[in-house]
């Protein structure tokens, strides 16, 4: 942006930002004050070339406005007035750069060279302090409770650290990457057109899930009643209802890590009440529950289902299993044990009547995954699995990642960033490193080590194109020791350097 009372220097000026550099947008050009107001009013230019004594309106009471106004553009001052009343007020309204007429090019590109880096910088710095970026923080538990993020909370965001808050979850598991676009742009409309209350929408990958975090809301309306109304109905119809909703409220952004955890507890009462309702703290205080026993009875047409090696009639035993168990509601606890029941009887019939040997580290991943399902589908699929396993062979005939390599799978999604090891995962899943070593790279064809690193190298990717952060802080970001070792790793893997990638696809 220039502002010069003389055309023939304003089209100078132009000329040479142009030979200076390529990457140098000229935003406007003005010939007074009054114009130059306006004009960096709607363009909100980062630099501002401008000169003092300008008709209308001087160049310093111009620059005082925008100040007053909120506006930062960095400026840099061409006078032919050595005056230092001048410099003195100038470096009030926060100019650095008081360059004399005529100006000297090396001068001029000098100073230009180092407020490119200022507003790189800043743009950064605005990036990582974006309430999005804060709320992502919060969520993930990295947040840190310093006067830098409560300052900028409530001075640039006018957000109370403690404010009332509420998460919205959108729970997709196996259906995240077909389902997430539709379920985002659904929250986003419903920010968009909310008059009540602020909101941010985002997602998390390794999670499968899509988070709505509340906030200044009208707390004379019953906004979660709103949500199960209103926006459950739109979400479950338009992904085939393979989606669950959960709502949790807190205490300001500082708690959201606490509210995401609780929730992980409220969807385990999806077992119990279905997906076609949010599901809530308010809800489930809200209902009767009965106690579940398993059935003994229910065992005999499972156990001959099994010696029989009859799939119809294991299908039909599992259909009666989960009707009875859906018949009234039981709590979540009596929910899993009664499938644990369910699939000791398949196994032990199995180790019983037809010699079946399985691995007991298998086993324990099944128990775990039972254990760690959401839904009556995951409990359908833990099943029909250890059914194939038995009956025609197991994952090497089905193509299927067993439940431990899946679990680890989802732990190098979750952690990779804080530099998980193999040994690690092996002792949070109760299985040695050589065990977990043979059967990643029996079921996924590359080594543990090569599975972290390419998770990462996404990552990266994904914070390059989407984001304006810098190598070391990208590198920080996802668990590399320096940027210098993360652009070998991601040239290895990718072909180009980090910084040439983004040139390609920028």
């Amino acid at each position: 942006m220039i502002v010069e009372d003389e055309a023939p220097i304003r089209e100078g000026m132009e000329k040479i930002l142009k030979k200076l550099s390529s990457s140098y947008v000229l935003a406007g050009k003005a010939c007074d004050g009054l114009e130059g107001l306006e004009v960096i009013r709607r363009e909100k230019p980062d630099v501002v070339i401008m000169d003092i004594r300008m008709p209308d309106m001087d160049g310093l009471t111009m620059l005082e406005k925008l100040r007053e106004e909120g506006v930062t553009s960095k400026a840099v001052i061409l006078s032919a007035y050595s005056d230092f009343s001048y410099a003195k007020r100038a470096m009030e309204l926060g100019v650095s750069n008081y360059l004399l007429k005529p100006v000297k090019i090396q001068e001029l590109r000098k100073v230009l060279q180092q407020m490119e880096e200022e507003v790189r910088e800043e743009n950064s710095q605005e990036t990582l302090l974006s309430l999005e970026n804060i709320a992502r923080s919060a969520l993930t538990g990295i947040l840190e409770k310093t006067e830098e993020t409560t300052a900028a909370l409530e001075k640039k965001y006018g957000v109370s650290a403690t404010e009332p808050t509420a998460l919205f979850i959108v729970w997709l598991d196996g259906h995240y990457e077909e389902r997430k676009d539709i379920v985002l742009r659904i929250l986003q409309e419903v920010a968009e057109h909310a008059a009540d209350f602020r909101s941010i929408v985002t997602a998390f990958a390794e999670r499968t899930q899509c988070t709505m975090v509340l906030y200044h809301m009208d707390t004379a309306q019953d906004w979660e009643e709103y949500f199960d109304s209103s926006v459950v109905p739109m979400i479950l119809s338009n992904t085939e209802n393979k989606a669950l909703c959960v709502w949790e409220e807190c205490q300001g952004f500082y708690e959201l890590e606490e509210g995401r955890k609780r929730i992980r507890q409220l969807l385990d009462w999806s077992l119990a009440l279905g997906n076609e309702k949010l599901i809530s703290q308010k809800r489930i205080d809200g209902i009767s529950v009965s106690p579940l026993k398993y059935l003994p009875e229910m065992s005999l047409r499972l156990k001959q289902a099994v010696i029989k090696k009859d799939e119809k009639e294991f299908a039909a035993c599992y259909v009666e299993f989960l009707n009875y168990c859906r018949a009234q509601t039981h709590r979540p606890k009596d929910i899993k044990e009664a499938c644990i029941t369910f699939l000791w009887t398949i196994l032990n019939t199995a180790r019983e009547y037809i010699s079946f040997e399985e691995n007991e580290l298998e086993v324990q991943a099944l128990l775990e995954a039972v254990m760690g399902a959401f839904t009556w589908e995951d409990i359908e699929n833990i099943m029909r699995s250890l059914y194939k396993k038995i009956m025609l062979g197991g994952n090497e005939e089905t193509g299927e990642r067993s439940p431990l390599i899946q679990r680890a799978e989802h732990m190098i999604e979750e952690y990779y960033s804080q530099g998980i090891t193999m040994e690690e995962v092996a002792r949070k899943l109760g299985v040695s490193p050589e065990y977990l070593s043979r059967q990643f790279k029996k079921e996924t064809g590359i080594s543990f080590t090569e599975g972290i690193r390419n998770v990462k190298v996404e990552k990266v990717k994904t914070l390059l194109l989407g984001t304006n952060q810098n190598l070391t802080q990208i590198a920080a970001m996802t668990g590399f020791s320096d940027p210098k070792y993360m652009s070998k790793v991601f040239k290895d893997v990718v072909g180009v350097l980090p910084a040439e990638y983004r040139q390609m696809n920028g």
